[in-house]
């Protein structure tokens, strides 16, 4: 009874540390406790979040990795331990970690191994991984995130059909999250159906304006469209928005000025996609088009 008073009144001490900013302070109460005692889980996982807090991930998963071995038939620490390798991008190690544990037993398994193939491109896999889960754990709050990642890995292989009848159920929950829009816009895209597009990349745009993807989608639809000032206003905003841009993004942004009348610009930007990719064909032959354009212009107002 002693034993476990002075415990507790040592996590209180550290955890009293830790939120005082003393984390060196709190880490040393944590290891002597579980020098002390190295069974006790709490102070396991206490001290591999502090370290996560000073940027010490390495240090943290070797912590856990020794928590697992010693206990490695422990569903609740391997489930707490992968989680903590999901937070920390540790992909791989996460599923090696994870995938002990069956799905049956406990269906979360399966979306964090979703998860994990996804962020890895490994698309296929994931796949799997989250039709398990949703077909496992219908009721789960999750199920309509795991639609979202669904839809996102049909449209990843082309899909499209397939990523908008997902797309449709976790609409149930996420008709007012921007992503969800974007991808019912960039399959209705892909599938031709690009009036149809219109709706979801506008409502995916002005529920988050400040991610540059939805205007790339909406820079090509618009042109689809032959809406081109919308589709310049697009192409420029995505620009605006992103460091490193492809040289596909200025030809579409020069095609849309050429078809507004604006060749110069449009020479620009021709111009600016052969310096981004030397051998971009289509760049050269439009800035050669508009070259050749230009150059009738002013022959003719001569």
């Amino acid at each position: 009874m002693e034993a476990n008073c002075s415990l507790d009144h040592k996590i209180k001490i550290a955890n009293s540390f830790e939120n005082e900013g003393k984390l060196l302070h709190a880490a040393q109460i944590y290891t002597s406790i579980i020098d002390e005692h190295p069974g006790f889980l709490e102070a396991y996982f206490s001290l591999a979040h502090l370290y996560e807090k000073l940027g010490k991930i390495d240090i943290a998963v070797h912590l856990l990795q020794s928590l697992m071995d010693m206990d490695s038939e422990n569903t609740e620490v391997r489930l707490s331990y992968g989680q903590f390798l999901l937070r920390n991008s540790k992909w791989e190690v996460a599923i090696e970690v994870l995938s002990l544990i069956m799905p049956e037993e406990e269906p979360l398994v399966a979306f964090f191994l979703g998860y994990s193939y996804f962020m890895l491109n490994e698309f296929e896999i994931a796949k799997i991984n989250f039709q398990n889960f949703t077909s496992i754990d219908k009721n789960n709050e999750l199920v309509h995130e795991a639609y979202i990642y669904l839809a996102k890995i049909e449209t990843n292989l082309k899909n499209f059909e397939s990523a908008l009848a997902f797309a449709k159920k976790a609409d149930v929950l996420y008709s007012n999250f921007w992503e969800l829009n974007k991808i019912y816009a960039e399959t209705y895209f892909n599938l031709g159906m690009f009036a149809h597009a219109v709706t979801p990349i506008e409502k995916a745009i002005n529920l988050n304006k400040t991610e540059p993807s939805p205007y790339e989608i909406a820079g090509k639809i618009y042109l689809k469209l032959c809406d081109y000032q919308k589709a310049e206003k697009c192409f420029l905003k995505y620009i605006e928005l992103i460091d490193d841009v492809s040289s596909d993004i200025y030809v579409n942004l020069a095609e849309s000025c050429l078809k507004s009348n604006k060749s110069k610009d449009a020479l620009t930007y021709y111009e600016i996609a052969i310096k981004i990719d030397p051998g971009n064909k289509n760049a050269i032959e439009g800035k050669r088009n508009t070259e050749l354009l230009l150059f009738k212009t002013a022959a003719l107002d001569g």
